[in-house]
């Protein structure tokens, strides 16, 4: 079978890409919250490399006789320790031991010891962004230096400002080369463990809509034990079961192309056993009168079997026609069609308020009480001579009900399970008049439920929304 082609969309726009660009962008924000301590980290120590060099030239000048150095020895110095100038303070006492020849403005004084992380990031940015020329003083210590002495220095910034964007430019080719090493793992990573089975579920999905009913488009079975894997097997399930509903319903389509040819048939026979069933009801002989009752009610059921399974086998209901019922007189026009013997010998309440109107396709409607009023008769004939059949109704909010009410023995648990099933959820019947009724109400958006079922009666209960209801189109 040819694979069929899918509209992907391109790879900037895809998934993998997304997840790339994502990485990539993941990875370079944590350097950037590297960096930004980083780079003040190394102006710190940068400081304090000159302050001990400092101290190493303010040693060698004072080993000298009455600490005198050359002029010569005095450049080396400092230019050895990259100061321009350092002063030593001792007991609270100044000495400036080497100075550069010309004087310097100084910009900024910085204490060592005075600095906390937010200042040192602080003036680590400021001297980045600035122009670099600034001669700075910097006080500070030497850590090994036991008898505490300061050591007070004079230095240009631009030097330190170069190194600094140096280190710079090294951590972000450092970044980029660790991002694109990171993202590429996880990329491939991402790609065969979430992206590529993605893909296969896309193209299993695509290929099972174009041809259900073919086996080998079904989702292999996947031997993965994480999310993915269940997600496989899932989708395996639910292909599977489609598959078996979309092969029962082409064998109930057959199913029901048949028994309407039949049904038409047996129709026509049982009108014509009617017909002959009327003419034994005449008959001058007691005996056959009285056998051609019974004989007459169970032509009747046997004729409303028939017209119910045709109903029934119908592909589906159509949508409603809605329009303003009046309830009260369409539930008079229900108890005229049913058979005289049951209104005489049962006692029928239409106790629906004569104002209440329902916004509903009126034959459909017709049809659900039509079907739950005959059960009822059905149920309480069954239970004995007399008892009581009701027809209520009313508001419950934003919804219209209907009640149909009967004071037969009830149902029994077992048609109480597959209550609204076809063939199985009424007693001595078929059960197709509660699964049309059932499947009407739903066609109206509302529901169909059993309110209480005991030896004293059932009782139905039909809802439909009002246009006015809360997510309810009119």
């Amino acid at each position: 079978m040819a694979k069929p082609s899918i509209s992907l969309p391109p790879f900037t726009r895809s998934l993998s890409a997304r997840l790339l660009v994502l990485t990539v962008i993941f990875v370079l924000i944590g350097e950037i919250f590297i960096y930004v301590p980083s780079v003040a980290r190394y102006r710190v120590v940068y400081l304090q490399e000159k302050i001990e060099a400092a101290r190493i030239a303010a040693l060698a000048v004072e080993a000298a006789p009455d600490q005198m150095v050359t002029e010569e020895l005095r450049k080396i110095l400092l230019v050895h320790s990259g100061v321009l100038q350092v002063s030593i303070k001792r007991d609270m006492q100044r000495t400036l031991i080497l100075v550069s020849e010309m004087p310097h403005a100084i910009g900024a004084t910085f204490v060592m010891a005075d600095n906390t992380p937010w200042s040192l990031i602080r003036h680590a940015y400021s001297a980045m962004f600035g122009d670099g020329e600034r001669v700075i003083r910097v006080i500070g210590t030497v850590p090994e230096d036991r008898e505490g002495i300061s050591v007070d220095i004079l230095l240009d910034e631009g030097p330190l400002v170069a190194e600094m964007l140096d280190y710079s430019r090294r951590i972000l080719q450092l970044s980029l080369v660790l991002a694109a090493i990171t993202a590429g793992l996880i990329f491939l990573s991402l790609h065969l463990l979430l992206v590529r089975p993605l893909r296969q579920m896309s193209d299993n999905l695509v290929t099972f809509r174009r041809d259900p009913e073919d086996g080998t488009t079904i989702m292999r079975r996947s031997r993965r034990q994480d999310e993915i894997g269940v997600a496989q097997r899932e989708l395996r399930v639910m292909q599977q079961r489609v598959r078996a509903a979309l092969r029962q319903k082409a064998r109930l389509a057959a199913v029901g192309a048949a028994v309407s040819k039949i049904n038409h048939d047996l129709r026509n026979m049982l009108a014509t056993a009617v017909v002959v069933s009327d003419r034994l009801a005449t008959s001058a002989d007691p005996e056959i009168r009285k056998v051609s009752t019974p004989l007459l009610a169970a032509l009747d059921r046997a004729i409303n079997l028939c017209s119910q399974t045709l109903s029934f086998a119908r592909a589906e209901e159509p949508d409603p026609e809605r329009g303003e019922i009046a309830l009260a007189p369409l539930v008079d026009e229900v108890a005229l069609v049913l058979p005289p013997a049951q209104i005489d010998a049962i006692q029928w309440r239409n106790d629906m308020p004569g104002d209440l109107l329902l916004w509903a396709d009126r034959d459909q409607v017709y049809r659900i009480l039509m079907n739950l009023t005959k059960n009822a008769f059905e149920a309480v004939a069954a239970h004995g001579p007399g008892g009581t059949v009701r027809v209520t109704g009313g508001r419950d909010g934003d919804s219209i009900f209907i009640e149909v009410a009967d004071t037969g023995p009830g149902l029994p648990n077992k048609a109480r399970e597959h209550l609204f099933e076809a063939f199985s959820g009424s007693v001595g019947g078929t059960g197709l008049g509660l699964a049309i009724a059932h499947e009407l109400a739903r066609n109206h958006g509302g529901r169909l439920e059993l309110l209480k079922s005991d030896p004293t009666g059932t009782v139905f209960r039909a809802t439909f929304p009002t246009p006015d209801a809360p997510g309810r189109k009119k």
